[in-house]
């Protein structure tokens, strides 16, 4: 390992303890699911040359060491490179307005849709969608200043609707055309659908009910989700399965398509 290298190393181990929470999720995220110390870690079983050379892949990934954390106002700088300009985004504040904003976000969407993973199966296979890999796609949105919240200001504002809508319907919205509409209301309509398809015992619609609160938390719902949180404290996945007489997944893969039945053209 080389000094440049080492004054690097040196420069992580100081700022990580800087990263706020969101911050933290951001590092993570784009190193593969390492944390800082992981990351070093990972650096000091390279040689120099390949620790320069992963480094020089991890530019957007060093952002992320600031004071105070994401866009925060005095950035640490870690360079091998000369600087060059790969993204601008003013977010949404001073000097852009609400159609500039979703302006902004229709173009993201549409330019990225084919490179980024995530993006296409929101709009080709959304009932594919798990809870990881919409974390890791609304933390990719985070980083160009998309966020739920600002999104529904902005639409409010030039629309003069209070929808709360969420990040997967505003996606569809712009990529295929759909109805915007509440994430709440999005919720209920696909947990009513499923109810009135089959005659459920008054157990299953007990746990019903209790995934379509999970679902107004957290938008999506897998096999995992059943593994954590008050579900697990209740039986985890298998006894929600005993309750459904081992048909769980397929009612999740129906109640998915049903949160998509939103009039969207196929991507």
């Amino acid at each position: 390992m080389d000094n440049q290298i080492d004054m690097i190393i040196a420069k992580i181990q100081r700022q990580k303890r800087n990263l706020s929470g969101q911050a933290l999720a951001h590092f993570i995220d784009l190193s593969g699911g390492l944390d800082p110390t992981q990351f070093i870690g990972q650096l000091k079983t390279m040689t120099a040359p390949e620790a320069k050379k992963h480094l020089l892949g991890q530019a957007q990934l060093l952002d992320i060491l600031e004071e105070g954390g994401v866009n925060a106002g005095r950035p640490l700088i870690i360079s091998l490179h000369d600087d060059q300009l790969s993204y601008h985004s003013r977010g949404y504040g001073k000097g852009q307005t609400p159609q500039d904003y979703l302006d902004e976000f229709n173009q993201f969407i549409n330019t990225n849709l084919n490179t980024i993973a995530a993006l296409q199966v929101v709009c080709t296979r959304p009932q594919e969608l798990t809870r990881e890999s919409l974390k890791s796609l609304k933390l990719e949105l985070d980083r160009h200043h998309f966020t739920e919240t600002q999104l529904n200001t902005a639409w409010q504002e030039l629309k003069n609707e209070d929808i709360a809508a969420d990040i997967i319907s505003y996606i569809r919205r712009y990529a295929l055309g759909s109805a915007l509409i509440s994430h709440a209301e999005r919720i209920k309509m696909a947990v009513d659908k499923l109810r009135q398809q089959y005659n459920f015992s008054k157990m299953q619609l007990d746990w019903l009910a209790k995934i379509e609160k999970t679902l107004l938390a957290e938008s999506v719902i897998d096999r995992a989700t059943f593994d954590a949180g008050a579900f697990r404290t209740e039986g985890g996945y298998n006894r929600a399965n005993k309750i459904f007489n081992g048909q769980l997944d397929l009612y999740l893969q129906e109640l998915n398509r049903y949160l998509y039945d939103d009039g969207g053209k196929t991507a």
